[in-house]
C-alpha cells in the first residue's frame, strides 16, 4: 500500500494546501512495529534457536557465540515506503548488547553484532545451541537462548520528535527547526491526521524502519543523540582533521544538526529493539545497501539508556 499517497489524499480532502502537505510528507516515515500480540499471520519470531543455512556456523565473536535476537519472514512483512526490504527470504539478527556497548566504538562494536540474510529456497536447519559460558550476561535474568514467541506486525507513522513540540514554546526548537515549522502552518493538524490514520501501537518489541530511537541524551540543545548524530559527529571531526572544514564554536550545533539531517536521509533503521531494560539495540543501513541486499554493510549502534 502507498501510505504516503493515502496521507496526501486525506490531507487535501481537509483543505490543507498541497505544497504544505508535500513538505510535511518529506518528514513522514512509516515503520513496521512488531510484538507478540496476535494480529493476522506471524511475520517473524523472537528468541529460540535460529534456522541457519545448512553448513553455516553460529555467528560468533572472539569472546564466544552471539545471542540470537529475532528472525523475520520478509515475504510476510508489510511493504512500507522508504524501507526496501527483500521480497522474500529471512532476516536474522544476532547481538551481544553488553559486549557491543562496552567497546565505546562504532567500528569495534560490529564484532558483536551480525545481520544474516537467508534467501528464499535456501536449505536450512534449526541450529543447535553452541557452547558458551554459563553466564553470558551481567544481567543474570537473561538466558543465552531467549524465550521464543511469534511476532505480528502493524504499520505506524513516525515523525521527528520536535514536530510535536508546543509551537508557543519558542525555546523547544533550534533556529533551523523553527524555520521548517514556520513553513508548515498546519503542522498540528497534519500531525493529528497521521495519528488518526495510523494510531500508535503500544508495546512494540521490534521496530523496522521509521526514525531511530534516541536515548534521552542530547547531542545539541535541540537534538537527541542517535546513530545519525554519532555518525555526523565522526564525519565533521574527520573533515576538520583533514583540513577540509573549519567550524566556529558558535556554529558547531547548527553544523551538527545539518549533517545529522543529511545522514538521516541516507540511512534508515533496519531493526531496533530493547534486549533488556537498560539497553537499546539498533541496526542501521544505507538505503542503497538495503535495496541491493548488502546486509553485511549494516551497522550496530547499541546504547545504554540509564
Amino acid at each position: 500500500m502507498d501510505y504516503h499517497r493515502q496521507f496526501h489524499r486525506a490531507a487535501i480532502e481537509r483543505g490543507i494546501p498541497e505544497d504544505e502537505v508535500s513538505k510535511f510528507a518529506e518528514f513522514l516515515r512509516f515503520a513496521i512495529w512488531t510484538s507478540g500480540r496476535p494480529n493476522g499471520v506471524p511475520v517473524g519470531r523472537s528468541g529460540g534457536l535460529p534456522r541457519l543455512p545448512v553448513g553455516m556456523g553460529w555467528p560468533s565473536s572472539e569472546y564466544g557465540p552471539l545471542p540470537f535476537v529475532a528472525s523475520f519472514d520478509c515475504a510476510a512483512l508489510p511493504r512500507v515506503d522508504g524501507l526496501a526490504l527483500p521480497a522474500d527470504g529471512s532476516l536474522l539478527f544476532f547481538l551481544h548488547h553488553e559486549w557491543a556497548d562496552d567497546t565505546c566504538s562504532i567500528a569495534d562494536e560490529q564484532k558483536f553484532a551480525r545481520v544474516v540474510y537467508v534467501p528464499a529456497g535456501t536449505n536450512t536447519a534449526t541450529a543447535e545451541e553452541p557452547d558458551h559460558d554459563e553466564e553470558m550476561f551481567c544481567n543474570m535474568t537473561l538466558d543465552f537462548v531467549g524465550r521464543e514467541y511469534d511476532l505480528f506486525a502493524t504499520v505506524n507513522a513516525e515523525l521527528p520528535s520536535w514536530f510535536e513540540d508546543d509551537d508557543e514554546d519558542t525555546g523547544s526548537r533550534s533556529d533551523n527547526q523553527e524555520h521548517l515549522a514556520r513553513n508548515l502552518p498546519h503542522i498540528k493538524e497534519l500531525c493529528a491526521l497521521a495519528g488518526e490514520l495510523w494510531p500508535e501501537s503500544n508495546g512494540a518489541t521490534f521496530h523496522l524502519g521509521g526514525y531511530s530511537m534516541g536515548i534521552g541524551e542530547l547531542s545539541t540543545d535541540y537534538m537527541y543523540t542517535t546513530p545519525e548524530t554519532r555518525m555526523a559527529e565522526d564525519i565533521l571531526e574527520a573533515r576538520e582533521k583533514a583540513g577540509e572544514l573549519i567550524i566556529p564554536p558558535d556554529e558547531r550545533d547548527l553544523r551538527l544538526e545539518e549533517e545529522a539531517l543529511r545522514v538521516m536521509r541516507e540511512w534508515v533503521p533496519l531493526a531496533q529493539f530493547e534486549p533488556d531494560d537498560v539497553y537499546c539495540g539498533r541496526f542501521m543501513i544505507r538505503h542503497d545497501d538495503l535495496a541491493a541486499g548488502r546486509f553485511d554493510k549494516a551497522l550496530s549502534f547499541t546504547a545504554f539508556t540509564e
